[in-house]
């Protein structure tokens, strides 16, 4: 066997070293709003939850998702840089379980997991082509690509560029949502909302791209809220979702909504408001996730939240609803 070979083998067998099954439990809710049997909210009507918990240290701390296969495949990123996947179960229409399948290191470009918390603060990931994940880095900050589809775990970053000015941001505040556009003249280009990069107004800096042209604009803020997901549509809907999350506040959630049409350099967009809610009216927590996927002719949408990995205080939340405009 050529010496390339061999080493690349056994990068392949020390990646698989570091994967896991872990066992993650995964109890129903009842309900979205607390002591009210509502199931519409705007837009969305509530398909169920689910609070995961498990004993396993390793797991927590999911900032995004992505969802295939009839909503049932779920790939969720860790900010300590690890791949969470499992797939949900359904009872009917409503979200019912989730089957742990393992916790697996997200590799550097050598094959290697990352060298530290820091470095492996992943934030944001998106689907970029049939089973090709892009994901963004907060804290060391950078942009790549997984082939997760062939590779699952075991597949290494591949640096994708991106404009220079995301770094300006401030530290663990750049990019904190990232989408690739489907549809319309800019189809195939990402779109990257910061957590507080802000402009000289308090407004969130964004970026379309696709190679070097870039249209640099703004989110316009809402109170106390920060961007920390999007998905982006079928029809070029970006949908975001914001947090409200701090010592002198109860945690509270919103989600707004601009067509990818109305990007223009320069441009400051103020989203429409399609929910706001807070603690202890609404199950929320920290959230940080969102994704986009159809079932049962409906497009669902799938909001996961951060517990910090302060399982004493804060909870592992996965909420689905269908969304109906």
């Amino acid at each position: 066997m050529k010496p390339g070979l061999a080493l690349a083998g056994l990068l392949l067998l020390a990646a698989a070293a570091h994967a896991a099954p872990v066992t993650v439990t995964a109890e129903p809710l009842a309900a979205f709003q607390n002591l009210s049997p509502a199931e519409r909210f705007g837009p969305f009507v509530w398909r169920g939850g689910l609070v995961l918990q498990s004993d396993d240290p390793k797991f927590g701390g999911l900032s995004g998702l992505v969802l295939g296969k009839n909503c049932e495949d779920l790939t969720a990123i860790s900010d300590a840089g690890r791949w969470f996947t499992a797939e949900l179960s359904y009872d009917g229409q409503m979200l019912a379980g989730l089957t742990a399948r393992d916790l697996s290191p997200m590799l550097d470009s050598k094959g290697k997991p990352q060298r530290s918390k820091v470095w492996g603060d992943a934030e944001a990931v998106t689907e970029i082509a049939p089973g090709r994940l892009g994901v963004a880095y907060e804290s060391r900050v950078r942009l790549g690509t997984y082939d997760f589809g062939k590779l699952g775990p075991k597949a290494r970053f591949v640096h994708v560029p991106y404009p220079g000015d995301i770094d300006a941001g401030d530290d663990n505040g750049e990019i904190e949502a990232l989408g690739v556009v489907p549809v319309g003249p800019d189809k195939g280009a990402l779109l990257a909302i910061s957590e507080r990069h802000w402009d000289d107004r308090g407004n969130a800096s964004a970026w379309l791209w696709r190679g070097k042209r870039v249209k640099r604009f703004a989110i316009a803020r809402l109170g106390d809220f920060e961007v920390t997901d999007l998905t982006i549509l079928a029809d070029g809907t970006v949908l975001t979702l914001e947090r409200s999350f701090s010592a002198t506040a109860l945690p509270g959630m919103a989600i707004r909504r601009f067509p990818v049409a109305e990007v223009a350099d320069g441009k400051v967009i103020t989203p429409e408001l399609l929910f706001e809610g807070r603690v202890p009216f609404y199950a929320i927590d920290n959230m940080e996730g969102i994704a986009a996927c159809q079932r049962d002719g409906e497009t669902r949408i799938t909001l996961m939240s951060d517990n910090n990995f302060n399982t004493r205080l804060q909870r592992s939340l996965i909420l689905q609803f269908a969304y109906q405009p």
